[in-house]
């Protein structure tokens, strides 16, 4: 667990701002995000960069991981931003600021989704191919927090559906479950992964070259390829045409040999059970805790993704185990 730095009091971020040579910018706090992340936007004569205060994240990835991997994708023409000003021991920086639009606001806006999911992507495919082994040293999967936190369908969806407390048994089953069906799978085709990669978190830039620029990366780990293609394609807030789906997945596996495809393939289905498994107790725990009830809008669409991912065999352990404990897809969570 990364300790949270001392003495981060507004003088010390008001003085590192001066220091920074930013001191006569006008400062927009954009709030803070789940992540405990806090920005704001500094402007002067024109220009602007974004405070980034790192400081409070605590147990997440720190200031130190958003540099060495925004240092990796940039030498790789990834586009992260520049980083302008640091205190990493504060967990504070000044960072190039991609403006205020989305890729999800692009699409609202009327971008078509070929060109705004054909671009997220190619980026996908860039980080792929940017390292062939774990040169950034990153957690793999099993030791992410996201991994630690698929135990949270057992303990906030399960009990909903199943009408009774879970128990401790109840998480040793579930978890071996899903060794079970992995054991049944290829080998596992790996890659840097962004670990939330999603249209908010791809700033659409078309007064740039490249088009766009990638944020909230420092909790990247080294894990199965399709990770984050799936995060991307089965957005828990928003449903993509399959036919878009489907030719993103080709666009993705372009020159791999059919063996790839097909380890990839099963990985897909089997990452995509963790990540809605994960997601849908997320939402409902950080309902029930934070109040956060406007998550609970989209259990519907997280519900027919697992429903649809247990008619695949590869899967057939884990629709046991929920027809085994009466677990249902189908019930309204409010």
């Amino acid at each position: 667990m990364n300790a949270i730095p001392e003495g981060v009091t507004e003088d010390l971020i008001t003085s590192f701002i001066v220091d920074a040579g930013w001191g006569d910018a006008h400062y927009e706090a954009l709030g803070a995000d789940m992540g405990l992340r806090r920005y704001a936007r500094l402007t002067r004569d024109g220009e602007t960069s974004l405070f980034m205060d790192m400081s409070r994240s605590g147990y997440e990835a720190d200031l130190n991981a958003f540099v060495k991997i925004a240092k990796h994708f940039r030498e790789h023409n990834i586009r992260a931003p520049e980083i302008y000003a640091l205190d990493l021991n504060k967990g504070l920086s000044i960072i190039e600021d991609f403006g205020e639009e989305s890729f999800g606001a692009a699409r609202a806006n009327g971008i078509a989704d070929k060109e705004i999911y054909q671009r997220a992507t190619d980026v996908l495919v860039k980080i792929r191919k940017s390292a062939q082994t774990n040169v950034l040293e990153l957690n793999d999967y099993e030791g992410t927090l996201i991994r630690k936190r698929l135990s949270q369908f057992v303990d906030y969806y399960m009990p909903l559906t199943a009408g009774r407390l879970t128990t401790q048994s109840d998480h040793d089953e579930f978890q071996s479950v899903m060794k079970e069906v992995e054991k049944t799978l290829p080998p596992c085709p790996v890659s840097i992964c962004h670990a939330d990669y999603h249209l908010e978190n791809l700033m659409w830039c078309p007064d740039h070259a490249q088009g766009y620029g990638i944020i909230d990366f420092q909790d990247a780990f080294w894990g199965p390829q399709p990770y984050d293609l799936l995060n991307l394609l089965e957005d828990a807030r928003q449903t993509v045409p399959n036919d878009i789906k489907q030719s993103m997945k080709a666009q993705y596996c372009e020159g791999m040999s059919t063996e790839e495809v097909e380890a990839f393939d099963a990985w897909y289905v089997y990452m995509s059970s963790h990540f809605h498994c994960r997601v849908i107790g997320l939402f409902i725990k950080f309902a029930r805790e934070h109040g956060g009830t406007e998550f609970l809008a989209h259990i519907p669409r997280l519900q027919n993704y697992i429903t649809e991912n247990l008619e695949n065999p590869l899967l057939a352990p884990l629709k046991d185990f929920m027809e085994c404990h009466k677990i249902s897809f189908d019930c309204v969570i409010d």
